[in-house]
């Protein structure tokens, strides 16, 4: 009976040990995030809202621009035809509440001076660019050896002048 006290106390005080220091210690805890839950969920508001803003806008429709949200700043980056559009891609997400600023790090598409390299399809479609050369006619015949052997008699007695008879 005396050891099974002695038992009961010494696991009572580890419990009592082990769950006053993993509780009562903040050291222990690590923030996950640099933000609050309230800022992430702002910040993912912000983006949806300035996403369907330059999806919804009349002109670009901005297919190729993704939106990042950090702290109330807004990221653009991706890319677009025209400086006209990235000027204007800033501009919708400058007017949607909530933002504090705007790094616009749209790049312009290059120019396509390129032909494209595989088959194309569709209706009708040669996949021979180049255009097809005639073909090479042989020249006319010479009518050099008919008119020598034309010229012989009926004796069997040819009287031709060809150099490979």
């Amino acid at each position: 009976m005396r050891n099974l006290n002695k038992l009961m106390l010494v696991t009572s005080m580890t419990a009592v040990a082990a769950v006053s220091c993993l509780t009562g210690c903040s050291t222990f805890q690590t923030k996950s995030s640099e933000r609050t839950e309230g800022r992430i969920v702002d910040d993912k508001k912000i983006a949806s809202t300035v996403k369907s803003e330059l999806k919804g806008d009349p002109l670009y429709k901005f297919q190729d621009v993704d939106v990042k949200t950090f702290d109330g700043v807004v990221q653009l980056s991706g890319f677009v035809n025209s400086d006209e559009q990235k000027r204007r891609a800033e501009e919708i997400a400058r007017g949607v509440p909530g933002v504090m600023e705007v790094q616009n790090s749209i790049s312009l598409k290059p120019n396509n001076t390129f032909a494209p390299t595989g088959r194309t399809t569709g209706p009708n479609q040669n996949y021979n660019t180049t255009t097809p050369t005639p073909a090479t006619t042989a020249p006319p015949r010479s009518n050099y050896n008919n008119q020598n052997n034309s010229s012989s008699s009926g004796t069997g007695t040819s009287s031709s002048s060809n150099p490979n008879q």
